[in-house]
């Protein structure tokens, strides 16, 4: 293929440049160590949660409130835990499906 080649005095210029930035041991280190942590995995998580349909989204609320009710008329273990299970993910959806509509009302 032809590719567009560096001249001679770019070549000695981007040597130069890298050079310096390799001479600072903290950028270098930083730069051979880079991977994505786990703010990186929430970031996904939280933009696959924002993606849930609105009508999955009521479906949740429903089921969360319905599940409270009977647990607070019931008192039984199994009941609360069910209404936790299910009310977690549907708080953790309901936020983050609300951070993105904020975000995208406030982008011009």
């Amino acid at each position: 293929m032809n590719e567009p080649t560096l001249s001679e005095r770019e070549r000695r210029i981007l040597a130069e440049i890298e050079r310096d930035l390799s001479a600072d041991e903290r950028l270098d280190r930083a730069l051979r160590t880079m991977r994505r942590g786990p703010w990186h995995r929430a970031a996904r998580a939280g933009a696959a949660l924002a993606r849930v349909p609105s009508g999955v989204l009521a479906v949740l609320v429903a089921l969360s409130t319905a599940l409270l009710l009977v647990g607070t008329q019931v008192h039984t273990t199994p009941a609360l835990g069910l209404f936790a299970v299910v009310w977690v993910p549907t708080l953790a959806a309901v936020a983050a499906h609300s951070v993105r509509r904020w975000r995208r009302r406030r982008i011009p």
